[in-house]
């Protein structure tokens, strides 16, 4: 079985973290559906799973003995007919995330059948044709670069969609406290007990990501709730990063410390790798820690925060001294003055 999936991270525009309760009211999505929150070891809370009907392509990548083909090549494709799952989640009370995914199973009938065949199969999409699994993992993960989109599964404008209301909001009263960009994850994974486990990270530019995992039989909503753990670290490491790049460390401590002391207050205490990523799928973790290497980075990262914040807080304690005891020296008294 082949799972694929989209996630978009970005920070909540509000300027402070919601509150488990203002959580939960924007994101009630559905009525009289159930908004799921946890409290340990970060807040966390997810909408209700929505239903999406499509009607449309699944890209194939070229065959593994054609050299001339490339990403970009009109590869073929396969029609899929179902429904695709959807959510928001919020970590923290700051970061969203609008979540879709869907498994793709391949056909049980020689045509297309009506549309209460596919709603009795939430979140999976059945194809129209050949089903080679391992092209359409990687064909989906590079899909937006194929010339013609036309009609492909866009899972983008899906999860996009699940935040749209919660965006919408008139809680939010539109002051971020950090300026931070978005960062998109699409995924695809493997769902065969035959194979050994594996899972591959990468950048693509500065704000897309590509993972793609072989694991064993697991729930596809297991599968989509370890994306979106992997989302938000990922998008953690790469928005303090940005700070730190904007700081001018070493030029300007006032600047350094009015730019990072956001971080401080808003972003640092979010870190909690793996804490929604079911034992099933651990080695997802426990191999991006060997390489890259994500907790690593982060420790590096948020020490030197930390450090600049001491230096900063330590060297303007030493230029109000001085100040002090310059105007002590004017004054020709004690700095009794200074406390009035």
């Amino acid at each position: 079985m082949l799972i694929v999936g989209e996630i978009h991270t970005a920070l909540l525009p509000h300027s402070r973290p919601l509150t488990p309760e203002e959580a939960r009211a924007a994101l009630s999505l559905a009525v009289g559906e159930t908004v799921v929150q946890w409290a340990r070891p970060v807040p966390h809370t997810a909408s209700p799973v929505l239903l999406h009907g499509v009607d449309c392509k699944l890209p194939l990548a070229p065959k593994q003995d054609n050299p001339h083909a490339d990403d970009r090549s009109a590869n073929g494709s396969v029609r899929a007919v179902g429904t695709v799952c959807s959510r928001a989640v919020l970590t923290g009370g700051h970061l969203l995330q609008g979540s879709a995914w869907t498994s793709v199973s391949p056909p049980t009938r020689p045509r297309r059948m009506p549309w209460s065949y596919y709603l009795a199969r939430p979140g999976t999409l059945e194809t129209i044709g050949n089903f080679e699994v391992e092209r359409l993992a990687r064909a989906f993960l590079v899909a937006e670069n194929r010339r013609d989109r036309t009609e492909l599964l866009d899972t983008a404008a899906i999860a996009r969609h699940s935040i749209h209301d919660v965006l919408a909001r008139p809680v939010l009263d539109q002051r971020p406290p950090v300026k931070t960009g978005s960062t998109r994850l699409r995924w695809a994974a493997i769902a065969d007990p035959g194979k050994g486990r594996a899972v591959a990270f990468r950048l693509v530019g500065g704000d897309r990501r590509r993972m793609s995992m072989v694991t064993g039989v697991v729930e596809p909503e297991q599968i989509a709730a370890a994306a979106e753990d992997l989302a938000v670290h990922d998008w953690l490491l790469t928005a303090v990063a940005a700070r730190i790049a904007l700081a001018k460390i070493g030029e300007d401590p006032r600047h350094t410390l009015r730019t990072l002391r956001p971080v401080v207050d808003h972003l640092m205490h979010l870190w909690a790798a793996g804490a929604r990523t079911s034992r099933d799928l651990e080695f997802l973790w426990d191999s991006l820690e060997r390489r890259p290497g994500l907790s690593r980075q982060w420790a590096t990262m948020t020490e030197r925060v930390r450090s600049q914040i001491d230096y900063g807080a330590a060297d303007l304690a030493a230029k109000m001294l001085d100040m002090m005891e310059q105007g002590q020296r004017r004054g020709g008294g004690g700095t009794d003055h200074f406390l009035r």
